[in-house]
């Protein structure tokens, strides 16, 4: 089975039924494991032991030469306390190693007390090296006559393996001397080592089972992320993976979550924009049907020559037919003027201007028209100065888009207030009024586009007008709000920055 059967010079083959992810990564994992074993032994001989040499050698050259410097800085040289404590301070890193001085006088200092044989022995390896006198060594060191050969089979493996001169003040204090193994062992040369290939069989069977547990959990949290991906691509973005432990996995199943929060939350977005879309449409055909009917039926009425007319009622529909054409032209005027504003078309031109004193001039112009409608506009809250980086044309179309706004929706006999406070780092404009206010529900939602509240919806009005207050705000680098007054009443918030630029400042600039 599995093999290919000749049959008219093509192959029929049984296709083998697949393994899945754990066996063939099992599989992999035995192979690799066996592989890069035989690699580390290999690598182990070949690579690491001369390296190990090497390191070993090079600690043995760097111990020498701070030994030397240490020895020739001392104040007194011939201090035999202070000599051994530098030898000591100097570990060639082998327990077995020795650092020895071989004075000018003959002195042969250890680094460490040792019996009498084992002195002879290094005073043996010293002259034979050339760097002390055995005579002058042993008489110098104490060694009886009768220690002679004494314990050379203990140190035989021994030799002299660097030296370094010690000079002091241009003459030759001595030399010192490592001392340290002469053999180097094989691989199998220890129990260790035996016991090491010994066991070698074991610790990969055992790292074979332990790889095949690890891989037959990861295999199930990968199954868990699967059955994840397939309901989130069924449509179910409420769906969360379990997140467990703290490793990779773990932080992609968080990020998979986070993922899955934000196409919810972006959905939800959509859903809330379609809906206002719907409202859009459903606003502006309200407010393009109204006036087309009337310029419809004003034209048709001015074209009939079978309807008589006086010529006062022949201004009056003329006179309809301009108004309802102005509505239009606003409608399509605020569309646009908001679609450059979001589309950042103009570069906004900023100048350090008195946001106050603009308050002031927009109150003086709009005031005839509070009074016609029965309103009280109080603008004391705007005296002194208030300093911003603004572009005037546009934060004047703020203050008037606001008062406009309290202007169509306040009924007459109420009260409107406009106050500028000026501080270090912000500016906030206030205008609020005692009028019938606004929902709780609806109040953050006032400042979106073409959005109006129930209760506004048979006031005449493109709901543009606070979307392009918002807009121009956010340009700035402010922000805008809404907020209910007490008892009665609604009061709109505008915060800008404080005037950081010098007059006359052009720019496409953020303030």
């Amino acid at each position: 089975m599995g093999c290919g059967l000749p049959v008219r010079g093509r192959a029929l083959s049984s296709p083998l039924k697949p393994r899945g992810l754990f066996w063939t990564f099992a599989g992999v994992f035995l192979l690799v494991l066996v592989a890069f074993t035989a690699l580390a032994v290999l690598t182990s001989v070949t690579i690491l032991h001369p390296i190990a040499a090497q390191r070993a050698r090079d600690r043995t050259e760097l111990a020498l030469d701070r030994a030397a410097r240490q020895i020739a800085a001392l104040p007194d040289p011939y201090d035999l306390s202070e000599l051994r404590r530098v030898l000591r301070a100097n570990p060639l890193g082998d327990a077995d190693a020795l650092l020895v001085l071989s004075a000018w006088d003959g002195r042969v200092i250890p680094d460490r007390t040792l019996p009498a044989e084992s002195m002879e022995q290094v005073v043996r390896l010293l002259a034979g090296a050339g760097l002390a006198d055995s005579a002058a060594a042993r008489a110098a060191s104490g060694i009886p006559p009768g220690a002679a050969g004494v314990g050379e089979a203990a140190l035989a493996p021994l030799e002299v393996i660097g030296h370094r001169t010690v000079t002091i003040e241009g003459s030759r204090f001595g030399d010192v001397a490592a001392i340290g193994s002469a053999v180097r062992p094989s691989l199998l040369a220890s129990p260790e080592s035996r016991a090491l290939l010994l066991f070698m069989p074991f610790a990969i069977l055992a790292s074979g089972v332990a790889g095949l547990v690890m891989v037959r959990i990861l295999v199930a949290r990968v199954r868990a992320l699967e059955q994840f991906a397939a309901r989130v691509t069924g449509g179910d973005l409420a769906a969360r993976v379990a997140v467990q432990g703290d490793d990779e996995i773990t932080r992609l199943e968080e990020r998979l979550n986070v993922m899955t929060t934000r196409l919810e939350a972006a959905r939800a977005d959509l859903d809330r924009v379609d809906q206002q879309r719907r409202r859009l449409l459903g606003d502006i055909t309200h407010e393009l049907a109204t006036p087309l009917t009337t310029i419809r039926g004003a034209i048709e009425t001015l074209q009939n020559a079978s309807v008589p007319k006086s010529p006062e009622e022949h201004a009056m529909f003329l006179r309809d037919a301009l108004e309802e054409t102005e509505r239009l032209d606003l409608l399509v005027s605020e569309l646009l003027e908001l679609t450059r504003l979001e589309a950042r078309a103009q570069p906004l031109k900023t100048v350090r201007l008195d946001w106050a004193a603009l308050c002031r001039n927009a109150a003086r112009r709009l005031a005839p028209r509070f009074t016609e409608a029965g309103l009280a506009l109080h603008a004391d809250g705007a005296e002194g100065s208030a300093w911003v980086c603004a572009d005037g044309l546009k934060l004047e179309r703020v203050v008037d888009n606001l008062l406009v706004n309290a202007l169509r929706y306040v009924p007459a006999g109420g009260n409107v207030w406009i106050t500028v406070a000026g501080g270090e780092s912000r500016v906030r404009l206030t205008v609020a009024d005692d009028g019938p206010g606004i929902a709780d529900a609806d109040l953050p939602h006032v400042f979106e586009r073409f959005y109006r509240a129930d209760s506004t919806r048979k006031q005449v009005g493109t709901g543009l007008g606070l979307a392009i207050v918002k807009e121009i705000v956010v340009q700035h680098g402010g922000e805008a709000r809404a907020e209910a007054r007490e008892p009665r009443g609604v009061a709109f918030v505008v915060t800008l920055p404080a005037a950081e630029c010098e007059p006359g400042t052009m720019a496409g600039a953020r303030a």
